[in-house]
């Protein structure tokens, strides 16, 4: 055998090495598809089809599961829905970010999105207006990073992004349990991995296996919350190696993350960042000599704030929040990095933290406006809404021209959006539950906690019955509008329904829950929009036959007519709309049509009191025409 054939053999050799586990790796791969193993981790899926008569993406519940490998809990990002087919007047802004982005711990209702969203579509009445919160609690960077490229696939025309205080214990984070090391490009290869059915697979034996035979995850799982889950380094000190090395990694991965949306030729806002400054101390002062320690800083800036100098004391309460050892607040250095890689691209920056201050006594953020740490309250959110709205207004979004006159003064909002009092104690439950427990300190006698709750009124009863998972979002809405309405508050009844719809415009179920209950009320002249606006998301016969019923009632049969039509397309055998259609036709002085309803009615049931209801209103028609006959005989006679 010559060498040119051994080395040719010699190559084959390492070839067949190599391509044995590649076309191993392919089957498995092409087998796993086919058996459909392991969830679909899209960041939007189809919607489901009863929801709308059109065809919508869905934010998918089980997105995060790509970056939660190894927790008991995985959070969820907001359910919103949007049109597969965006329409020619349409505008698509998406929200990205945190568990803030997403308006934790609210429900759907208060999402400061769907605000700003309403706020945008008063502005732009001609356009069709989708604000879409893809807001992940617990996630950084990395995150956004991965998510961006399917967000620009949905064809954006704004992206906004609120997103820095969880570099440390997000998932994939310097201090996170949800960790697989620091290299950036051994994560950014495990996200782009982690979609191979093959990669989901080996994960999963990991996990298990970790879980069967060590106490690996005996950190994350001794925790009741995914706050208190997601720490595995409480002790991180300020421009440590650790703390660098994630200060790093969110300035190259918002670097990459503005530079992906600039190249796509979307415009993008980010905002800088806020947290409780003066009513939350330090979670965790760093014993090192280099450093004050934080807690002391803390109440050397309480001190400076009681006398009265409210600048040094503002500046000092950041300087003790940059020094806490458990890094849940952004320090200030991560808002420098905001303004510094937003200038580089030439992206205008959302002055969050201002619009903070001014509505903050003193200019000193603090329980006012946040609940605990840094989560905001309702008017936080409210003011989150406000700031991108007037970032996207100063920057020219959506069109060049504002119509001045369709801008409504910031306080319209706050007075009419139908935020209630079971959004807030729901809300109020939610950090009840999270400051029980680790990293919060222990709370004092007297203090509410979830074991000690009593709930002090109906809507706190209401929240907690949700809230341990008794009675649903919507059951408990309707509850509490039933007992408004039996009180004769229907005002506050209506609240309650608006809420409801708000939370998921797109969710037909909501609209007619709703409108049945005021209809149960009599409350017509409420429930007449809610189901004209829930034809815009699907037809249905009980709407289309309410509307015309309504119509019919306030002596509009012209208009009542194509509704009840429809409704008879859902329903042919609905005795109360042939009826009502019979009564149509009455008003059309239509005898063959009103006869045709008749025979209907008596086919469904003769008895009944609309085929009596209906017999005398034709023979009054009928007496009617005559009397028009013989009045035109009248005429002719005297010609």
């Amino acid at each position: 055998m010559s060498a040119q054939q051994k080395s040719k053999r010699i190559i084959l050799f390492y070839a067949i090495t190599f391509l044995i586990p590649v076309l191993f790796f392919l089957l498995t791969e092409a087998g796993l598809r086919i058996f459909d193993y392991g969830n679909d981790l899209r960041l939007f899926i189809p919607s489901p089809k009863e929801l709308t008569d059109e065809e919508l993406w869905i934010t998918n519940s089980r997105v995060s599961e790509r970056y939660f490998h190894k927790s008991n809990f995985t959070p969820r990002a907001p359910t919103e829905l949007f049109k597969k087919n965006k329409p020619e007047n349409g505008y698509r802004i998406f929200v990205m970010g945190g568990s803030t982005a997403a308006t934790w711990p609210y429900a759907n209702n208060v999402i400061f999105s769907r605000i700003l969203n309403q706020r945008l579509t008063d502005v732009f009445p001609n356009k069709h207006i989708e604000v879409i919160n893809t807001g992940i609690s617990a996630v950084n960077s990395f995150t956004l990073l991965d998510l961006v490229d399917e967000i620009l696939a949905h064809k954006p025309d704004a992206i906004l992004i609120y997103a820095g205080h969880n570099e440390f214990y997000g998932a994939l984070g310097a201090g996170s349990t949800q960790s697989i090391g620091q290299a950036r490009w051994i994560i950014k290869t495990y996200l782009t991995l982690i979609r191979l059915k093959t990669v989901q697979l080996l994960r999963e034996l990991a996990n298990s296996t970790t879980k069967a035979f060590s106490n690996l995850n005996q950190k994350e799982h001794g925790h009741p919350t995914l706050m208190g889950r997601m720490i595995d380094d409480n002790n991180i000190a300020y421009r440590s190696k650790k703390y660098m090395l994630a200060k790093e990694n969110y300035e190259a991965n918002l670097s990459e993350i503005l530079n992906k949306i600039k190249e796509a030729g979307v415009p993008v806002i980010i905002s800088d960042l806020v947290s409780n400054q003066k009513d939350h101390p330090p979670f965790v002062s760093v014993t090192d000599n280099n450093q004050m320690p934080a807690d002391l800083i803390f109440e050397w800036a309480k001190t400076l704030e009681q006398q009265g100098m409210f600048d040094i004391a503002h500046q000092t309460y950041i300087w003790a929040k940059d020094q806490d050892g458990l890094r849940f607040r952004a320090s200030e250095e991560f808002n420098e990095s905001i303004y510094k890689i937003a200038g580089k691209y030439n992206v205008p920056v959302a002055p969050m933290k201002s619009y903070f201050e001014k509505a903050s006594p003193n200019g000193i953020i603090g329980s006012e406006l946040i609940l605990e740490h840094l989560h905001p309250n309702v008017e936080g959110y409210y003011l989150m809404s406000e700031a991108f709205f007037h970032a996207m207004h100063e920057n020219k979004f959506i069109n060049k021209q504002w119509n001045e006159e369709n801008i409504k003064p910031d306080a319209f909002y706050r007075r009419t959006w139908p935020i209630t009092e079971l959004e807030r104690a729901l809300g109020g439950i939610r950090i009840i539950n999270l400051t029980d427990s680790f990293p919060f300190k222990p709370k004092k006698p007297g203090e509410r906690t979830i074991e000690n709750y009593n709930p002090q009124n109906i809507a706190e009863e209401l929240a907690f019955a949700i809230f341990k998972e008794k009675i649903s979002f919507m059951e408990a809405h309707l509850k509490l509008a039933d007992r408004y309405a039996s009180q004769g508050n229907h005002e506050l009844a209506l609240r309650q329904y608006q809420a409801l719809i708000n939370s998921l415009p797109y969710n037909i179920n909501y609209y007619i829950v709703s409108g049945k209950a005021l209809i149960k009320h009599r409350r017509f002249g409420d429930a007449l929009p809610i189901f004209l606006n829930s034809l815009k998301v699907k037809q249905t016969g009980y709407a289309n036959k309410w509307i015309g019923q309504i119509l019919l009632q306030r002596q509009q049969p012209a208009q009542a007519k194509p509704f009840l039509e429809k409704a008879l397309s859902f329903q042919p055998d609905d005795l109360q709309v042939i009826y009502s259609l019979g009564i149509v036709n009455v008003a059309e002085d239509n005898i063959e049509g009103a006869k045709q309803s008749l025979k209907l009615v008596e086919s469904i049931d003769p008895d009944s009191g609309q085929a009596a209801s209906l017999k005398e209103n034709i023979s009054m028609l009928k007496k009617r025409l005559a009397n028009k006959e013989n009045g035109k005989d009248a005429e002719k006679t005297i010609d």
